[in-house]
């Protein structure tokens, strides 16, 4: 017998591992083309986003600036409360009033206040004082006439408003910045000049009172107020502290005009409104002040009166 042979099947020469070609290396990594779509898409996101983000941010300066109403409010009430039931006065002027002489007086004894005579004032001036937010001591420069004068008795004017301390711990302002002052011309805000100035761009905005309460022609008491809870004591304005009466300037609450001084600074173009009863709501724009006072049952003028 012949021995069989064992065969052994042949083996295979060893496989080598193919090497990725160009496109599959390109394919593992990031290519330009990637990054130039992650790029685009952020700055979709950021277009969309900042837009957005400015809307939240007006919407947080209104709701500071209704907080700042309510304290003014808060503030009205003290005073009629201290004062026989008499609405807080728009203007005033004391010179020839005794007992008083704690509302715009030179502090210290011999300097003179930066804008308006001593004695006479507006709104703010008093609750300044009644609320004793002085004294603001200035910094000093050249839109500081007297450096000594330290605000204890009247409302601070344009130039402190450079100070962040001052913009956070004044409730008299707005905190949205004034959108367009009331004149390109240099001067002061109302009642000591015709209207605010373009200095003051980029100001915490103003709240003006509505001049039917001018003490200086006849002071009222809450009593006499028919509707107190839609009478405006105090609105928006890029004029300054007080706001007239259409019969001495027509177009003052007329937002169609240039020369109306309410200014409508929030999202929606919408003002703030402060009512005699110390409640704060908000109004887009009417068409003029007979729109304000028939169909939105907000009264501006003739308050003691039934119609």
């Amino acid at each position: 017998m012949h021995e069989a042979t064992a065969t052994r099947a042949p083996q295979s020469a060893p496989r080598s591992t193919p090497r990725p070609s160009n496109a599959r290396r390109m394919r593992a990594g990031v290519t330009l083309v990637e990054v130039m779509v992650v790029v685009a898409v952020i700055a979709a996101l950021v277009g969309i986003l900042l837009p957005a983000l400015g809307i939240l941010r007006k919407n947080a300066d209104m709701v500071a600036s209704q907080s700042n109403l309510r304290t003014i409010g808060a503030l009205m009430t003290t005073y009629s409360l201290d004062n026989r039931d008499h609405v807080l006065p728009s203007q005033f002027d004391y010179t020839a009033a005794a007992g008083k002489t704690q509302v715009r007086t030179p502090s210290p004894a011999g300097t003179t206040p930066n804008t308006g005579a001593v004695l006479k004032g507006s709104w703010t001036d008093i609750l300044w004082t009644l609320g004793k937010f002085g004294p603001i001591v200035p910094l000093g420069g050249t839109d500081v006439p007297s450096p000594t004068w330290d605000y204890r008795y009247d409302s601070p004017d344009f130039w402190a408003y450079d100070r962040p301390d001052m913009v956070d711990s004044n409730p008299f302002r707005s905190k949205s910045p004034i959108v367009k002052p009331f004149s390109d011309a240099g001067g002061d805000a109302r009642p000591f000049g015709n209207g605010a100035s373009i200095r003051e761009k980029g100001q915490p905005g103003y709240f003006a009172a509505n001049d039917f309460f001018d003490a200086r022609s006849k002071w009222y008491t809450n009593a006499m107020i028919r509707q107190p809870a839609n009478s405006v004591y105090v609105v928006d304005s890029r004029a300054g502290e007080t706001i007239p009466l259409s019969t001495v300037a027509p177009n003052a609450w007329k937002p169609a005009e240039t020369d109306c001084e309410v200014e409508f600074r929030y999202v929606g173009d919408v003002c703030c409104m402060l009512f005699l009863d110390a409640h704060v709501t908000t109004s887009n724009k009417w068409i003029d002040l007979a729109d304000l006072q028939n169909n939105r049952q907000t009264r501006v003028e003739r308050l003691d009166q039934r119609n």
